[in-house]
């Protein structure tokens, strides 16, 4: 079943989500009521086809996990992005219609006339996405109210509460995905959530929870180590075979059709007509493209695994074709073999940095925005590799694990491999080396010494596997690195390549774009850049002090 039928049955669902309400008293034959509808699985599993509308994919405007996720390090927008300066009014992301959903399906289900195993399974997903949604929460917000029933217009005490602990939400989260885990089937119909996504997606939670406790010590949850233990057996439960890489590292970037890849665990359809989306019009048009930037393109290592200002391979940055002599194939894959700017066009094209984004191109599909056909992966297993390296690295990090060969070999090896990159070796004490048969201690003159040669490594795997697919923000805020964001303090995150004068192109003293006027500047403010606001006009609605606002927002 492809997500498209979500959209399908869009006017359907909405249908049924109006009329599950206390208040119809009409029962009409031509019309779902709460007391008619709940009487069926495939009446469950229509229900359920509004969920699937949370995977953002690559989106259907210029909004998506992929590209237009710009602000990062990674990427420059073709106009300066800053930071929220202002606690706004209102934000889509304060909205709690999923969860609503998710806890009506759970209170209805038991009342249907199925199987035990299916009604497990239908809760196990309505489990599944309420756990998604309030992990989205988190990352935004941090600790949030947890309502874990529908609620009754009546019931101002919930409706009205406070905003629940970090720890309280969190732990309500890891509950919820173990039930999915433990009770959704292993398989249901094609492309939709079943066991492996529920793992997968468990995996991604305890990542993102566990290092977020380790690295933010001022919240004082000490406790890391049970989402490490969990996230780590999660992965491992996915990497049995089931799943294998692709040869081509862009195949789950550009394909037309992603069903049956052994890559993917979960994908967003798209088909003319039906679902259409603008990645590849925004980067196929002469509408100026974000870039990615200097910092960006100077983390993939050279081919013999060593980072570039440590590899003799390097050839330099002089020209587009020494940039990428000797690279990882994710690099040459992700950015053309031209560079295209103001002042020097490429068939029209023109990129913030110089750097022309290139791994979501797919000359079959339809090149216009917004009537982009390819599927976007939703869960991949790269992602799972690299969030069981991460783990094991953090559990060595806390001194409950030592990290061996297999561990590397298993995960982050196998996405160096498809790379043409040499494999990492382990040397104990949190070094590692690379170079041809491992004979060279890896030291990147760049590495913070906060963090160990391995896990230097291992984030540098995660964010040029993962380039341009929505993951580097949070990520950065997750290890406590805001400042990757601040111009003053990383500014090689707001350059480009480097590019003879044409008169028109703006540049730095040492020939680098600058996509920016200096006077554009985005200062990362600890602490109040770690959590998005919550919106003024919410906590305008509750009573005076109930709804606080996050720390540096008041």
């Amino acid at each position: 079943m492809k997500f498209f039928k979500s959209i399908i049955l869009f006017s359907f669902i909405a249908a049924v989500l109006a009329s599950c309400t206390k208040d119809l008293n009409v029962d009409t034959p031509d019309q779902f009521s709460d007391d008619n509808f709940w009487t069926s699985e495939n009446n469950v599993r229509s229900y359920s086809w509004g969920f699937y509308n949370l995977f953002t994919g690559f989106g259907t405007g210029t909004s998506a996990d992929f590209y237009f996720s710009t602000l990062s390090d990674d990427q420059n927008a073709a106009t300066f992005q800053n930071f929220t300066l202002t606690a706004p009014p209102t934000s889509g992301d304060w909205d709690w219609s999923y969860i609503r959903k998710a806890n009506i399906m759970l209170e209805r289900i038991d009342q249907i006339a199925m199987s035990d195993d299916a009604k497990r399974h239908w809760k196990g997903v309505a489990r599944f996405f309420r756990a998604m949604d309030y992990f989205n929460k988190v990352k935004l917000f941090g600790g949030v109210p947890y309502i874990s029933k529908s609620l009754d217009v009546s019931e101002d005490n919930l409706i009205y509460k406070p905003r629940d602990s970090r720890q309280l939400v969190m732990d309500s989260v890891l509950a919820d995905i173990n039930y999915a885990v433990a009770n959704i089937r292993v398989r249901d119909e094609d492309n939709t959530v079943n066991q492996d996504v529920a793992l997968a997606l468990k995996a991604r939670i305890c990542l993102f929870e566990g290092s977020y406790r380790i690295y933010h010590t001022e919240l004082g949850l000490n406790d890391a180590g049970k989402f490490l233990t969990e996230g780590k057996d999660a992965s491992e439960k996915l990497m049995t075979g089931k799943y294998v890489l692709n040869p081509d590292y862009r195949t789950i970037y550009s394909s037309m059709d992603l069903a049956g890849n052994k890559e993917v665990l979960l994908y967003k359809k798209y088909l003319a007509g039906v679902l259409t989306h603008s990645v590849i019009g925004y980067t196929n048009s002469t509408t100026q493209m974000a870039g990615l930037t200097k910092s960006a393109v100077e983390a993939y290592p050279a081919t013999d695994g060593l980072p570039i200002g440590q590899s003799p391979l390097y050839q330099g940055d002089a020209n587009i074709t020494a940039v990428r002599a000797n690279r990882d194939a994710r690099l040459t894959s992700t950015i053309s073999d031209f560079l295209a700017y103001n002042g020097s066009l490429v068939n029209g094209y023109s990129t913030s940095t110089g750097y022309r984004p290139a791994k979501f191109l797919q000359p079959a599909s339809n090149q216009l925005a917004p009537f982009n056909e390819t599927d976007a992966p939703i869960f991949y297993y790269s992602e799972v590799l690299l969030n069981y390296a991460e783990l094991v690295a953090l559990m060595e990090k806390q001194g409950t694990y030592a990290v061996t060969q297999a561990d590397l070999d298993k995960s982050v090896n196998l996405l160096r491999a498809r790379a043409g990159v040499a494999k990492l070796v382990v040397q104990g004490g949190g070094n590692v080396a690379s170079g041809a048969n491992g004979a060279t201690t890896i030291a990147d003159p760049k590495r913070e010494a906060d963090i160990s040669p391995l896990m230097w490594e291992i984030r540098r795997e995660r964010r040029t596997e993962l380039m341009m697919n929505g993951f580097r923000y949070q990520d950065v805020l997750r290890w406590k690195k805001g400042y990757y964001l601040d111009r003053t303090q990383n500014p090689d995150a707001f350059l480009g390549a480097k590019v003879p004068d044409n008169g028109r192109v703006l540049r730095n003293a040492q020939g680098y774009i600058m996509p920016y006027a200096a006077s554009s500047v985005r200062t990362f403010v600890d602490p109040k850049n770690y959590l998005s606001p919550i919106p003024t006009g919410q906590i305008s609605l509750y009573p005076p002090g109930v709804l606080k606002q996050n720390p540096g927002w008041e």
